[in-house]
């Protein structure tokens, strides 16, 4: 899988590893039951940390069940059905859909493009219908999608202004998955905003030599950086400030259940994604299956 919302392995526990497996077949289970076996292989760490949040915030204990693994003959224990795990389903289909369709075309070589024609023919129908089963959240993506373009027309030079409508997309994506308390859904969608926004300030530094050649719109372009090495330095201390930040909030959320693995996620596996925390000392590369 891919994404940077993941554990960090070393310092989780066998528990909440176990925990986070559970949920990861109980998504991809979710996917495949409902939107067809080929939505499954969109599936990110994203989609895991949105049906833990969201089904531990309202203290929805999951019951494991032992069920076949899509696409397999394998019989493994999982979570059921719960209203986080539905969620987090619906939000994957989107994301990929809206993932695949925001590729830059004049960017991607043969046998990539060849993979998006291939990945919208097949995904089609599940977009549809998460869409169709799910409106406001597809309404959301739809506003980011025209918010990003503005800022794009604009030239805007401002980093906060330029990663407002990611960081905005995310708010809205972290506070769906709050329970009905006000406080609460002002608190997640504070930190679905902290990782919009790091997100699209690493995601621009690593295109920044492709926008520099296409000559494309850049933040940091138009901030008078001209080095991609200098780019990804100034990407990665914003980045850390808005981590900071998130970690604050996060601090003030009430997490009924899962807490320890969510710790995890939130402070050392998103801090480790932008700054490795074993560079020197960890030589493996953990990774989970």
């Amino acid at each position: 899988m891919k994404g940077r919302m993941r554990p960090y392995l070393p310092e989780l526990t066998i528990r909440d590893y176990n925990t986070y497996q559970w949920y990861q077949r109980g998504v991809r289970r979710q996917l495949y039951t409902t939107y067809g076996l080929y939505s499954c292989y969109g599936l990110r760490y994203n989609g895991v940390l949105f049906a833990v949040l969201a089904d531990s915030l309202a203290g929805r204990p999951a019951t494991c069940k032992q069920m076949r693994e899509p696409g397999t003959l394998v019989w493994r224990q999982m979570m059921c059905q719960t209203k986080g795990i539905r969620l987090a389903a619906q939000v994957e289909v989107l994301l990929s859909w809206h993932r695949i369709q925001d590729a830059q075309w004049a960017d991607l070589p043969f046998y990539k493009k060849v993979r998006r024609v291939v990945d919208t023919v097949l995904l089609r129908q599940a977009y549809r219908k998460a869409a169709a089963e799910n409106p406001a959240l597809e309404r959301i993506f739809v506003q980011e999608r025209d918010q990003a373009n503005v800022q794009m027309t604009l030239n805007a030079k401002n980093y906060l202004l330029a990663a407002e409508p990611k960081g905005n997309l995310y708010g809205a994506l972290y506070s769906v998955l709050a329970t009905d308390d006000p406080n609460q859904r002002k608190s997640m969608h504070y930190i679905g905003s902290c990782i919009g926004r790091a997100a699209y300030l690493l995601d621009k530094a690593e295109s920044f030599s492709r926008d520099k050649d296409k000559g494309r719109y850049n933040v940091f372009l138009l901030n008078g950086i001209n080095d991609r090495n200098a780019a990804r330095e100034n990407a990665r201390r914003q980045a850390l400030a808005a981590v900071n930040d998130l970690v604050r909030a996060y601090g003030m959320l009430d997490v009924k259940l899962n807490r320890t693995l969510l710790d995890n996620i939130m402070i050392l596996g998103l801090r480790h994604a932008i700054e490795p925390l074993d560079a020197e000392s960890q030589p493996v590369h953990w990774e989970l299956p």
